[in-house]
């Protein structure tokens, strides 16, 4: 079977773009014949490992380009280039014959939708309904937008969402729909954390999504009751302006860049938070957890389908900050609660595990050819 992924790019340290790493390494290790195709990826290197085996092209249309300009040339930058997207994807479309083609709802599905033939298309849902809902209501140009997502997710064969709840929300709009949990990266070292150190972990971007300034306030409760403790959070995109707020706060707040080793500051830590104002799924979250870590986040979509509360971490209803940080302060004064929740997270994860995931892939796209 010969299926091809299709993306913009793939260039930063992003759970989409692990996660699209991690199952075209899989599928191709399992003896499909798995093919990616990005549109911009242009000279920058790929941030995860792509399996040798896995046939990669990009066509070098550099979309992103457009924004370089203003006014009509912007306007006819993107025409131009979306004309060549056209014309490079037919052509390699022709190339290749899939029996599959999977991209995302941020991807060309108008394009592949046109181009496809006979071949099944199959779009992952990585944003979430409610997401995408959200940004409707923001602008008129945003609804109409969204508007046209709809009508173009009706030209796919399949759309895979995270989470079942997730799944019946488009439900109500699209016949075919399936559930697939993330592929996650999990821990294989064979350590987990001892829960001694004196570090919570925050992992994510620094958007408007992840809620960093409710993390601060949280700390700053945290901090008043246990200023032994410190906060690190491994941030991506800009973060000088967060430094300079979290200097500002005295809280014990520290701030990293991404790192290629974040196992090893999971195992280096003793719990996890996230406090994301929406998360389809939560895969830093799982990794933190396939490491030995508690976990506090907030109530949603992603929270709910990992998270067992009470058992291997808390889930807090209403974005409530005061109740937040009670948790953080609960794992914070016993050592013992800590590695039981962290030791059940352990068990509970290994059901994302590759092993886990993949061959419901490979059924799925059986069942569709």
């Amino acid at each position: 079977m010969r299926i091809l992924y299709v993306y913009h790019m793939i260039t930063a340290f992003g759970g989409i773009e692990r996660v699209l790493v991690d199952k075209m390494n899989g599928l191709a290790q399992a003896g499909c014949d798995v093919c990616l195709l990005t549109a911009d990826q242009g000279s920058h290197a790929m941030p995860f490992r792509l399996d040798e085996r896995v046939r990669y092209e990009d066509m070098h249309v550099m979309t992103f380009i457009q924004y370089r300009y203003k006014g009509l040339r912007r306007l006819w930058e993107y025409f131009r280039r979306h004309k060549l997207l056209y014309k490079r994807l037919a052509e390699k479309l022709n190339d290749i014959h899939p029996d599959v083609i999977v991209s995302t709802t941020n991807g060309y599905i108008s394009e592949l939708a046109q181009l496809k033939g006979s071949a099944p298309l199959v779009i992952e849902s990585h944003s979430g309904y409610d997401h995408v809902m959200e940004r409707s209501l923001f602008s008129w140009y945003n609804y109409i937008q969204m508007r046209l997502l709809y009508r173009k997710l009706r030209k796919a064969d399949v759309i895979v969402t995270l989470t079942e709840s997730d799944a019946k929300k488009w439900r109500r709009h699209y016949p075919c729909v399936r559930t697939m949990p993330n592929v996650v990266h999990l821990n294989a070292s064979g350590q987990y954390s001892t829960c001694e150190q004196k570090r919570v972990i925050f992992i994510g971007r620094n958007c408007k999504q992840k809620a960093i300034p409710d993390l601060l306030k949280i700390w700053q409760m945290v901090h008043e009751v246990h200023p032994d403790w410190q906060l690190d959070m491994y941030v991506e995109r800009e973060k000088s302006r967060l430094v300079e707020e979290a200097e500002s706060l005295h809280a014990n707040i520290h701030v990293y860049s991404p790192v290629s080793d974040i196992m090893g500051r999971y195992l280096q830590s003793s719990v996890f938070v996230q406090t994301s104002l929406y998360e389809p799924f939560g895969l830093a979250m799982a990794e933190a957890m396939s490491c030995g870590l508690p976990v506090v986040a907030f109530e949603g979509d992603g929270p709910c389908s990992i998270l067992t509360d009470g058992v291997d971490g808390y889930i807090v209803a209403d974005r409530s900050r005061e109740e937040f940080a009670r948790r953080v302060c609960l794992l914070i004064e016993d050592r013992e609660l800590r590695l039981r929740m962290g030791r059940r997270a352990v068990e509970s994860v290994q059901r994302f595990s590759s092993d886990a995931i993949m061959p419901q892939w490979q059924a799925l796209f059986e069942s569709i050819v």
